[in-house]
């Protein structure tokens, strides 16, 4: 059996592991805090959110129009007109990508933050809450039409396929439908 004293000393050496382990996380919330600030001043969350609103709006329109196009020439019958219709919200939520923009956001918090030091951190902080860096943070939102082009370039393939697989779906309703041209 172990003396009061090395019972004693356990319990203050397993209480300082679980102190120090909630220092180091508390540390980590603070830095990351810090890195949500600055990615805030630096308009990072709002990019992301706003390129992933457009990117699901312009999905919406695409679908819509194939599907109305389709209905048009078909002319199916109610009950086809719903299957059209349901392979069509099939293909839009086909088309979202699975992750939100608080994901992106903390995966590039992540990535990004893991760059500097906390001293540089404070500093680039310092700096993005300047004026002349939300001028800059500003003049950089208006270029963001190139980067939606770019990414909708990388985005094409996947939204290939997608439609691909909607028009194959079409085309086996429209056999099954036989609606009138």
């Amino acid at each position: 059996m172990e003396s009061g004293s090395n019972v004693m000393r356990r319990i203050a050496c397993i209480g300082a592991i679980f102190l120090a382990s909630g220092l180091c996380h508390a540390g980590d919330t603070s830095r990351d805090a810090k890195v949500h600030q600055l990615l805030n001043a630096q308009g990072m969350m709002t990019t992301f959110d706003e390129q992933m609103r457009m990117r699901e709006e312009s999905s919406r329109r695409s679908v819509q129009m194939m599907v109305d196009e389709t209905l048009k020439r078909l002319k199916p019958n109610a009950s086809f007109r719903k299957k059209f219709n349901d392979a069509a919200q099939e293909l839009f939520s086909a088309l979202q990508p699975p992750w939100s923009a608080q994901e992106v956001t903390d995966i590039w918090a992540s990535i990004y933050g893991s760059k500097f030091t906390d001293d540089e951190l404070d500093q680039l902080l310092a700096f993005y809450t300047s004026p002349v860096a939300q001028k800059e943070t500003i003049a950089g939102r208006a270029s963001l039409a190139e980067f939606g082009q770019y990414l909708q370039s990388q985005y094409a393939p996947y939204e290939k396929k997608a439609i691909q697989r909607y028009v194959e779906r079409m085309q086996v309703l429209g056999k099954e439908c036989r609606c009138k041209r």
